[in-house]
This record gives structure tokens, C-alpha cells and sequence, in this order.
């Protein structure tokens, strides 16, 4: 049977049998430097930034995010095409968002008495993310296109209908 090295027969080993330990998780930034993690631009987008104040229980808060024009309508419902899809910083597990949108504008399209066209926001599909007020909320958006957000509270934005 084969005799096993150990620290005894080759007393310069020691210092490699244990390396040090690899951390699970990334290293967590400083506060100042949460925001300096994510992309600083994209080619093409604007980047805006949400600093969320704290709240008490955050789990039951949510953003909307909306991504849109101000245009010129009349008496119609209007929407756009377009969505975000969501990103993650590398190496930090922090989401940012990018909206992507044609500029393509859906109308019903009901007979509107003269005189009443305004300007209005037009949104595409929104995006309800969690409330978290320790990160920024970072989205993208393409030039040309405006970015909205709204803070609701989960407990007044709708109750569940029964199944019957």
C-alpha cells in the first residue's frame, strides 16, 4: 500500500493545501458606487435614472415603467408598439431595463367631432418591476422616445376577482 505525502515529508507544501476561499457572491459595492455598476450608455438610447425613496414594507410597492411618445391625438385610444426587456449588470445581479419600440401608433378609430385634437402621452406595453429603494432604477430608452415611471401600492391597484 501506498504511503500518502503529508506536511511532514514536504514541509513547503503546507502553504498550498488550503487555498483561500472564493466568495460565492460578488463583492457588494460601495453605496456611492451602485450606480457607477451600470452601463453608462447605450448607442442610440438615453439613460435615465429613478433614485426610489424608502418605504415601508417595499415587497408590497411596485414601479410601472412606461415607454412612449407626447404626440398629437384626437378622441381615440391610442397605443404604441413596443416593450422593455430587462438586463442584469454582470457580475452584480443588478436589473436596468431597455425599452425598444418602432414609433408604430395603434388607433380605434371612431368618428371624432372637429376641434378636439391635444397633445398626449401615447405609452407602449408598461412593465411593473419591484419597489427597491437600495438601487437606482436604470432604463434605456431610444432617442426620440420619452421614459415615465409610477410607484403604486399593490393593496389599491386592483383586487383579485373569484372564480365561479
Amino acid at each position: 500500500r501506498p504511503r500518502r505525502a503529508t506536511h511532514a515529508m514536504f514541509p513547503s507544501a503546507r502553504c498550498c493545501t488550503r487555498p483561500a476561499p472564493i466568495p460565492s457572491t460578488p463583492t457588494p459595492a460601495a453605496p456611492g458606487d451602485v450606480l457607477g455598476a451600470f452601463p453608462a450608455s447605450m448607442p442610440g438610447h438615453q439613460r435615465h435614472v429613478v433614485k426610489l425613496p424608502p418605504l415601508d414594507n417595499e415587497h408590497l410597492h411596485r414601479v410601472e415603467l412606461l415607454g412612449g411618445k407626447t404626440l398629437k391625438v384626437d378622441c381615440n385610444r391610442q397605443s404604441m408598439d413596443g416593450h422593455f426587456s430587462p438586463r442584469e449588470v454582470p457580475g452584480r445581479n443588478y436589473p436596468y431595463w431597455v425599452f425598444s419600440s418602432k414609433g408604430q401608433v395603434m388607433s380605434t378609430r371612431m368618428g371624432c367631432p372637429p376641434g378636439g385634437d391635444r397633445q398626449q402621452f401615447v405609452s407602449a406595453e408598461t412593465l411593473h418591476v419591484r419597489y427597491n429603494s437600495r438601487i437606482p432604477l436604470v432604463v434605456f430608452v431610444p432617442e426620440g422616445f420619452e421614459f415615465r415611471s409610477r410607484p403604486f401600492d399593490t393593496r389599491t391597484a386592483g383586487l383579485p376577482a373569484p372564480a365561479r
